[in-house]
């Protein structure tokens, strides 16, 4: 246990650092810039030798996109749409397993790289503000709390989830070089099954014109790391 926390705390120390070392050109790119949301775009990502995941973007109708995660499943798929003013990117929920799972947020806030001087966000029908579609300048720190409702049992958890977003910096992995990233530090707790408590912590990094799980570091709940190896449109 004392090895987890020195791995969490090395992770966040590293995203905070990536995260102050800002971009001169942030702000005039967009979360499509290096995710390829808006693009018919796919890429492969590989550990230890051998494919780990595969994910593909598509848009279902104006301003509304999702991505699958198995490509043996594309059915099961995370949606996310626009806000009205178009400056977030809202996560609805995702199907999978057969069913739909709705999640919507109680609450939530934004604040600073250090996650501290944490302010309300004003809710948008309850789906989540999962990431600002104008990339700033500067990291910030997004939490929110609600509920994922299955829809085939009624089923419903109770989830919190804490997002660090970096500025764009330099960025290479096992198979590209000389890139340009955005990080995504996220931590995720729920009570599915158990009483509340953390399931997951990781870094995602996505790269400008290449897209999402350029670079994965996840320490929780183990250690693994993949690479995108290759990325494509379709």
């Amino acid at each position: 246990m004392k090895l987890l926390r020195a791995l969490l705390v090395a992770t966040i120390a590293a995203t905070v650092l990536i995260a102050s070392q800002a971009s001169n050109a942030a702000g005039n790119e967009t979360y499509a810039d290096y995710s390829r949301i808006t693009e018919r775009s796919a890429g492969q990502f590989w550990a230890g030798g051998s494919v780990a995941g595969q994910w593909s973007w598509r848009t279902d109708s104006p301003d509304h996109y999702s991505i699958s995660w198995d490509s043996a499943h594309p059915e099961a798929r995370e949606r996310f749409l626009r806000s009205a003013d178009k400056s977030w990117l809202l996560l609805d929920g995702w199907s999978g397993n057969g069913t739909d799972y709705r999640q919507r947020v109680t609450s939530e806030s934004q604040g600073n790289a250090s996650c501290s001087s944490m302010h309300p966000l004003r809710s948008d029908s309850g789906r989540q503000h999962y990431v600002q579609w104008n990339i700033p300048t500067t990291a910030y720190c997004l939490e929110a709390t609600g509920t994922i409702t299955e829809a085939s049992s009624g089923k419903v958890v109770n989830f919190r989830h804490r997002q660090l977003w970096s500025s764009p910096h330099p960025c290479s992995n096992a198979y590209m070089q000389g890139k340009t990233c955005i990080a995504q530090h996220e931590a995720w707790w729920d009570d599915n099954g158990h009483p509340m408590q953390m399931t997951l912590d990781r870094v995602n990094y996505l790269a400008k014109g290449v897209g999402m799980a350029f670079k994965v570091q996840q320490t929780y709940p183990n250690t693994w790391s993949a690479d995108l190896r290759q990325a494509w449109t379709y």
